[in-house]
């Protein structure tokens, strides 16, 4: 391990797709490489608990979760350090890491940095959304894949996008009971974005990895409320109810927990903290940093990889970090 008062080549911040894939490149080319992350193994949010996941984990949370496996082989067959358990709580312009890692404030200072933080899931509020049993979809989906965790009683998912379906499929093969999937897609979403099918058929693997997810769910006999509208969280000291207005009419259905997810933004937290300009992406509704062709930002030496500079999902991040791994060496 370096001394953390010196100088090391290359310091990435982010052990997901992006940043294994940066620092196995970089590796390879002989750089000096810091793996900094916050959690206790690599992987990210999509790999989470990759390392010593079982068959059965496995085949919970479906076949793209195991290619993580092929990451983490990747970082193993070369030569860097990896701090675990590592809050970054300041990057400055000249490349210096502020991090505490067991209780203690360190420093680390780099001659490049690339940063690949991701994403986090975009906040979702509505009356009643702090109750207690009221939680991010995310977050269910990180108890399950570091604990075996599962929600016990009335179950609904609400809200839009591939990660909800995700979570529920997953939790079906878990042998958790969904009592209802609220989806609050606009009426007009899907006419409007038939305009793009063209181009969505280049990539058609995503349409039918959605359609299983959908048929899968169908299967199961899970209620599916469409184009739902005034959400409200019902209850006293938790939530006991959700209630919320959608095609077929006003509904009320009881509930235990309930779990929300409206899609993901970039985390753009050390980029913002750096007054980098960022710009409004029109399609995805969020900010992200401005970045040249390979993800470089106004500061020399300071790269963004992955979906912290705009969200493209696990294979792209990979992508990102091996470009800026290698130009990087």
């Amino acid at each position: 391990m370096p001394n953390m008062t010196d100088q090391v080549q290359l310091a990435i911040i982010g052990a997901g797709p992006g940043g294994l894939a940066a620092a196995a490149e970089a590796a390879r080319c002989g750089l000096e490489v810091v793996l900094i992350d916050e959690q206790a193994a690599a992987g990210g949010q999509i790999y989470r608990g990759i390392g010593r996941a079982d068959r059965a984990t496995k085949q919970i949370l479906g076949p793209e979760y195991g290619y993580g496996e092929v990451l983490l082989k990747e970082k193993a067959a070369h030569a860097m350090t990896h701090l675990t358990g590592a809050t970054v709580w300041q990057v400055t312009p000249e490349r210096e890491i502020y991090f505490t890692q067991t209780g203690t404030s360190r420093v680390l200072k780099a001659e490049q940095i690339i940063v690949a933080t991701g994403a986090t899931e975009r906040p979702m509020p509505f009356p009643g959304w702090t109750l207690p049993g009221v939680m991010a979809a995310g977050a269910g989906q990180i108890l399950l894949k570091t604990a075996g965790l599962i929600p016990q009683g009335k179950l609904i998912l609400a809200g839009s996008g591939p990660l909800l379906l995700l979570v529920a499929a997953q939790y079906l093969r878990a042998g958790v009971t969904i009592d209802a999937l609220v989806d609050t897609t606009p009426r007009g979403n899907h006419m409007r974005a038939l305009r793009h099918l063209p181009a969505a058929l280049t990539a058609s693997g995503y349409l039918r990895k959605g359609m299983r997810l959908l048929r899968e769910i169908g299967r199961q006999g899970v209620p599916h409320y469409k184009g739902a509208l005034k959400l409200k969280a019902i209850g006293k000291n938790r939530i006991e109810a959700l209630r919320f207005d959608c095609r077929s009419g006003h509904r009320e259905l009881p509930c235990s927990t309930l779990m929300l997810h409206i899609g993901v933004v970039p985390n753009v937290q050390i980029t913002r903290s750096l007054n980098l300009d960022h710009d409004w992406h029109e399609l995805q509704r969020c900010w992200r940093p401005r970045l040249g062709a390979h993800g470089e930002t106004a500061i020399e030496g300071l790269t963004v990889a992955g979906d912290g500079g705009g969200i493209g999902g696990a294979l792209a991040a990979e992508i990102e970090g091996r470009i800026a791994g290698l130009q990087a060496a």
